[in-house]
């Protein structure tokens, strides 16, 4: 009977443990992890000079683990879909992607609640070292905001 009890009272203790951990915060996110989802696109320079408003609002962007693609129009984008790596422990945070033709183009984004910034080189050229798109940089800056859920 004590040994019944004994086993009773480890099984209600590993259970409660395994409830306790099950509703323990989640990890933190990564940043890989808070780029999942769609956005559209704020603004765009390249080379100094804004894109055109009507593009600009056309276009979206989904991240679904380390891919992405433009669904509509990609006349603006660096490619239709591809993969991105990044490295946040790099001052600025560091964003490579690779079209699915390989194209590589090595950026910096900045990323908070409310959206991202992303610089991104000409392909060949070295990685932007601020955000911005100087005239004659040939440099890409665009600015997303998340799609809200409706």
């Amino acid at each position: 009977m004590k040994m019944r009890l004994l086993i009773l009272a480890v099984v209600g203790l590993l259970s409660g443990a395994c409830n306790r951990q099950a509703s323990a915060p989640a990890a933190p996110k990564t940043e890989l992890d808070r780029f999942q989802g769609t956005w559209y696109l704020v603004k765009a320079m390249q080379d100094g000079k804004s894109l055109p408003e009507d593009k600009v609002k056309q276009t979206t962007i989904v991240y679904k683990g380390d891919t992405f693609r433009y669904p509509g129009s990609t006349e603006n984008a660096t490619s239709k879909e591809g993969t991105i790596k990044l490295d946040e422990t790099k001052t600025p945070k560091e964003m490579d992607v690779t079209s699915t033709e390989k194209e590589v183009r090595l950026g910096i984004y900045a990323l908070d609640e409310g959206g991202y910034k992303v610089s991104f080189a000409p392909e060949g050229k070295p990685r932007p070292t601020a955000l911005g798109s100087a005239p004659g940089s040939g440099y890409i800056l665009q600015v997303w905001a998340r799609q809200k859920n409706h």
